[in-house]
């Protein structure tokens, strides 16, 4: 179990048991490790490049034949849901409030979502169940129910396969329910943009090839309308229950806890997919059960984040403490930044929008201390005649702090 002492005791610690709450807290946390996506010892690796490959030439066997006739209208979809998936990976980025996941997780992450996860595994299994349910239920039962008693098993299924890689290649690196939150959601964000822009090409043949650019463009638009709110949060909630399922040295286990995120995605994912069923039909009660599932879906995350802050709020206390104790900050302004409401107290005490502003960059600094405090101590050297970034931080938010 980790350290749960607050930075409010810091003046009444030794400063070699501060530093030893420190160097614990990044040790146990994994912030400041670095990803090392090549990992030919590592079996994860295989498995992820197998796959991948698996995926790539699925994608390129089903758009290449087709790419000769309709090369600008694949183009202009591809353009509409990368334009998306860039905004919305910006998104993901932003509310990243902690130490950020490396870039190189970031990628493999929507490198599993867009081409193995969607081309490698899901298009082929669902391919299967969509030929088989109509034979054994109907057309009919199939038109209703058979998406949403496919695609949430199969799809998220697909994508936690990645989840569980990704843990297997930096097992430092994802170790919290935030981890999983996040990672998933990246997950999902890569699938969905591939699945949108899938969607775009199929739209082409099923109104016949005529006007391929304008049935393009509408598909695009429509599922980037609700893109965000389906795969990158389906896949976030299974990603994060598992961890709770799982545990991890950060994440004492929940079983109980997980295991509802889990279903929660699940669930989600078949309210989505067979909403036509659910409302038996009605146009007006099926947009009542998607504003419903998306309500759902935002309160559930929401709610997602909150469990997830106090494991990472302790993470930054512990590796603030010393920063406290030295008076570089104090105990109520380290809650300025990992709590919510004392952050908008903090904000709100400036008397003015340069001094709110302010506020805001400080608070900042003070994520961007913590982060190379966890470097630092994480890769345990420092270049002999560098600039300590260390120390380079700690100017900037003293320097900030006097505008305060």
């Amino acid at each position: 179990m980790r350290n749960t002492t607050t930075v409010s005791s810091e003046h009444a610690a030794s400063p070699a048991e501060l530093e030893h709450r420190r160097a614990a807290a990044i040790e146990q946390s994994g912030w400041g490790a670095k990803f090392e996506f090549f990992q030919p010892r590592n079996l994860c690796f295989w498995v992820f490049v197998a796959i991948t490959g698996v995926g790539a030439a699925t994608m390129w066997s089903y758009v290449a034949p087709k790419a000769g006739f309709f090369a600008e209208s694949f183009a202009v979809g591809a353009v509409l849901v990368a334009l998306a998936g860039l905004c919305w990976g910006w998104w993901f980025h932003h509310i990243d409030r902690w130490e950020r996941q490396p870039l190189g997780v970031v990628v493999a992450a929507l490198v599993w979502g867009a081409l193995p996860a969607t081309f490698g595994i899901a298009l082929t299994v669902n391919s299967a169940l969509l030929n088989i349910y109509p034979k054994l239920f109907g057309q009919e039962w199939a038109a209703n129910w058979a998406a949403g008693l496919i695609a949430p098993f199969t799809e998220e299924t697909a994508k936690l396969c990645g989840f569980l890689l990704i843990m297997g290649l930096a097992p430092r690196l994802v170790r919290t329910a935030n981890d999983g939150l996040l990672i998933g959601a990246f997950i999902g964000l890569g699938f969905a943009v591939f699945e949108d822009f899938l969607y775009a090409v199929n739209s082409v043949f099923v109104a016949f090839s005529v006007s391929p650019d304008t049935s393009v463009v509408q598909t695009s638009v429509l599922r980037i309308a609700t893109s965000a709110i389906s795969h990158p949060l389906f896949s976030a909630l299974v990603c994060s229950g598992v961890v709770y399922l799982i545990g991890t040295v950060a994440q004492p286990r929940r079983i109980v806890r997980g295991a509802l995120f889990v279903l929660a995605g699940v669930v989600l994912h078949f309210a989505w997919d067979d909403a036509a069923g659910l409302a038996g039909g009605n146009g007006a009660v099926m947009i009542l059960v998607l504003c419903a599932a998306t309500i759902a879906g935002m309160v559930l995350i929401s709610v997602a984040f909150r469990l997830a802050l106090p494991t990472e709020a302790q993470f930054m206390r512990d590796i603030l403490a010393p920063e406290v104790a030295a008076g570089l900050m104090s105990a109520d302004e380290v809650e300025a930044v990992v709590h919510r409401k004392a952050r908008k107290r903090f904000i709100r005490a400036g008397h003015h929008h340069r001094q709110k502003s302010a506020r805001r960059h400080w608070r900042k600094a003070v994520l961007e201390l913590t982060h190379e405090l966890a470097v630092d101590q994480a890769s345990g050297t420092h270049a002999a005649g560098a600039v300590d970034p260390v120390e380079g931080a700690r100017d900037e938010v003293r320097r900030l702090r006097e505008r305060l």
